[in-house]
């Protein structure tokens, strides 16, 4: 168990090859995270929305060839052959279609924009993820290494109670109850290692990586936070909130779509004959304009618009619960990382208090002035504030780090640009 944990001492002091910092860490991640490659693909397949939004504005061109089989009935084979072979290029045009088109394509590129958005979100999401993990790991970690100088300590104190057992100064149950003492430790311990296993297991799955690759925190906390404002003032910033956004500006052009099938629609059409038969061999070309003036369609149009309407409140509704859910979590996360402080600054100074008495404590046991169960309550104490103050530390600056990223200031160290 010593060298376990000496390795581990090892590994957590280590700032050289090969231990990753936090943000290598969440790089890693970003490379095997199947979530975030997969909001990569989508705002790929939205960009491919747009360009067929925009098509719809340009000309068409076809080729079209046909060759028809016609009765001999025909009063004047000349006129209506019954071989009519045809070869033609054919352009059209859209010049008026109630402007839906245009409101298609604004459409179509809010949405690609919320999905750049999400694309954003979900690398906030994995930051949270591996920066938990990554604290979980060290916290532990750490705790194994506390835990393995509490027994070392817990163990001189047996080997002094031993020996004063031998000369008669103290009593057999002074040391039963140390050893009592080392037991439930040890249990900890393998209690800690199946948790670090597990943890480990995060670790690897998140960051492709061996699970045994070593961490070191560079991270470190301000003397003082911002104030609250500060971090609500970035709550536009937000991916989610923005993503939010965008969806309700393409549900309201979605709304200008529907609006415009009730309007006319004008297309200019063009052919240029190959090959023709009949009366109209000899000519070569044609320019159509069409006129549409919708009338009635079922209510059908009617309904899609209804169905338009209900979808941008909806969307509106969304952007509202996205905005409070937003400001919520600024909230709490600054909250939590400003009782952290406090916490700390409490603790650092019990552990202090708790380490001169325990010296004290050992001083007077030696002038038997105070019983073995006080110097033994005294060490505990000691060491099990010890231990809560390594936590409290590492849960300090996980809960800052979710401020930071509530707040749109992390993930920053990796390029956030979406592909």
């Amino acid at each position: 168990m010593l060298l376990a944990v000496c390795l581990l001492a090892a590994l957590r002091h280590a700032a050289g090859a090969g231990a990753l910092t936090l943000d290598e860490t969440f790089a890693q991640a970003l490379v095997r995270s199947e979530v975030v490659a997969t909001q990569s693909e989508l705002i790929r397949q939205a960009e491919e929305r747009y360009r067929q939004a925009s098509g719809a504005l340009y000309p068409t061109l076809s080729g079209i060839a046909t060759y028809t089989w016609q009765d001999r009935g025909a009063l004047n084979p000349t006129i209506s052959p019954t071989r009519q072979p045809n070869a033609r290029l054919t352009a059209n045009q859209p010049l008026f279609r109630g402007f839906r088109e245009f409101a298609a394509v604004r459409q179509s590129q809010a949405l690609v924009d919320a999905q750049g958005d999400d694309y954003q979100n979900a690398r906030v999401l994995l930051f949270k993820d591996v920066a938990q993990n990554f604290y979980d790991v060290l916290a532990i970690e750490q705790d194994l290494i506390n835990l393995d100088e509490q027994i070392g300590l817990n163990r001189e104190r047996e080997q002094e109670l031993q020996e004063r057992v031998r000369i008669g100064r103290s009593r057999i149950g002074e040391t039963l109850t140390v050893q009592s003492t080392i037991s439930t430790l040890r249990a900890q311990v393998e209690q800690r290692k199946a948790e670090l296993s597990a943890a480990r297991e995060a670790f690897a799955f998140l960051s492709g990586l061996p699970a045994s690759t070593p961490l070191h925190d560079s991270e470190s906390i301000p003397a003082e936070l911002d104030a609250i404002d500060t971090y609500l003032q970035r709550l536009a910033l937000r991916p989610d909130v923005q993503a939010a956004q965008r969806r309700l500006t393409a549900a309201e052009e979605n709304i200008a779509v529907v609006r415009g099938e009730h309007l006319p629609s004008l297309d200019l059409s063009a052919n240029r004959y190959l090959e023709r038969a009949g009366n109209l061999e000899n000519v070569d070309w044609d320019v159509q304009l069409a006129l549409t003036v919708p009338l009635y369609a079922g209510g059908i149009t009617e309904a899609r618009r209804r169905e338009a309407v209900s979808q941008r409140t909806q969307a509106e509704l969304a952007l509202s619960q996205a905005r409070r859910q937003a400001e919520q979590e600024i909230r709490a996360a600054y909250q939590n990382a400003h009782l952290d402080r406090s916490q700390l600054d409490a603790l650092g100074k019990a552990t202090e208090a708790a380490k001169k008495n325990y010296a004290a404590q050992q001083r007077d046991y030696r002038l038997g002035l105070v019983t073995n169960l006080d110097v033994l309550q005294a060490m505990n104490a000691y060491q099990e504030n010890e231990r809560a103050l390594d936590r409290a530390q590492y849960a300090a600056k996980l809960n800052w780090l979710r401020l930071e990223a509530a707040a749109v200031r992390r993930p920053a160290s990796t390029a956030g640009a979406a592909p």
